[in-house]
């Protein structure tokens, strides 16, 4: 009896231990694929090349087929992987949801084919017209419907991917940019972006040739015209991302010129930072030099010099005895006048010293 006893005990013992074995690999299966979904959703989250209007969900929704297989393979593509049945009246029916995180407006434009490997079968979109509007923060369904073209129904598989384009004004996609530029530009100052990303931009200030070395003013910008250090100065810092944007929705990008300029824009020396030049041989001190980011979307290679364009402005400056930069005049529009980066030629920049808001007031009267 005492050794069926014992046998019995490690029967038993060894079915707990595979229970809880099996256990282990019962909760990895689970979590695995949560991980993976986790993964693409930051991904598809994190895309900025379009603007911030994309799609949020495709499915098929009715159809005769035989197969079909539908996703979102850009933020404003759509894949399609189907087999209609070879008869008149076959089509796959498929929904597309958009979503416009912006405070802005978008605006149908077109649909373009990015790839099609049958000539049977076409495509039509319904629920959107050109021009119709998507206002910011809404969601708007439209419908793709795959269908043979006429009579053939022979060539009856079809892989295709679709591009939707949306156009928005120049003054919205610009106050788009340019709002997420100045919370990167906050980032950089504080040294959020990497570690030292304030120091690059100070010593590409303080080493930057030109007209404005030797000055209590100094500036750098991404335009035609600046030095090399200049202008991979704005790129290691913003990144490609701030600086080539779609902006009408061609699928083309376009660039974003922006200028980071150093001052003193409230009159206190003991707000923002201070910076040494020399001059003729002598060393000066600036003290209390804010920082202004510039920044716009207009095309500058089409305009003429002295011709006012549209750009946008934020300040930012370090309390006394604070690390931490701060807004001081928070993304304002206003207009500069169009001209060469080292002041004289063709337009390739604009002049901040001449730049205003709408109300017409310069930077440093905007400081709070």
């Amino acid at each position: 009896m005492r050794h069926n006893s014992s046998l019995i005990l490690i029967v038993a013992l060894l079915l707990v231990l595979s229970l809880l074995v099996s256990g282990v690999f019962a909760m990895w299966y689970y979590y695995g694929p949560t991980e993976a979904k986790t993964e693409n959703a930051a991904s598809e989250l994190s895309t900025f090349k379009y603007g911030l209007l994309y799609i949020t969900d495709v499915s098929v929704i009715q159809g005769s087929y035989r197969a079909a297989q539908v996703k979102k393979s850009a933020d404003l593509n759509l894949y399609a992987d189907l087999a209609l049945n070879p008869q008149a009246g076959s089509q796959v029916v498929v929904e597309v949801t958009f979503y416009n995180s912006t405070e802005n407006s978008f605006y149908y434009n077109k649909t373009d084919v990015v790839s099609w490997d049958s000539d049977a079968i076409g495509y039509s979109v319904s629920g959107i017209e050109t021009k119709d509007e998507i206002p910011g923060k809404t969601y708007k369904t439209v419908q793709v419907a795959f269908a043979f073209n006429g009579s053939d129904y022979s060539d009856k598989s079809l892989l295709g991917e679709l591009q939707f384009n949306f156009v928005v004004d120049k003054d919205s996609i610009g106050t788009i940019v340019a709002l997420t530029a100045v919370d990167r530009f906050r980032a950089i100052l504080n040294n959020e972006v990497f570690a030292n990303s304030y120091q690059t931009l100070e010593n590409a200030m303080n080493n930057r040739s030109g007209l404005n070395k030797a000055s209590a003013v100094t500036y750098i910008g991404n335009v035609v015209g600046a030095n090399s250090q200049d202008s991979n100065t704005i790129k290691e810092l913003f990144s490609e991302e701030f600086l080539s944007m779609d902006l009408d929705g061609d699928g083309k990008a376009e660039p974003i010129t922006m200028m980071i300029k150093r001052e003193n824009l409230d009159n206190n020396t003991a707000t923002g930072d201070a910076y040494t030049y020399t001059s003729w041989g002598r060393e000066y001190t600036v003290n209390g030099a804010e920082m202004t980011l510039y920044i716009t979307a207009e095309n500058l290679s089409n305009v003429s010099s002295g011709k006012s364009v549209v750009v946008y402005a934020a300040s930012f400056t370090k309390l006394a005895g604070a690390d931490i930069w701060t807004e001081l005049v928070p993304l304002t529009i206003g207009t500069a006048n169009a001209n060469n980066y080292g002041g004289y030629g063709s337009a390739n920049s604009f002049n901040t010293d001449t730049w205003q808001s709408a109300s017409g007031k310069a930077i440093e009267e905007l400081v709070g």
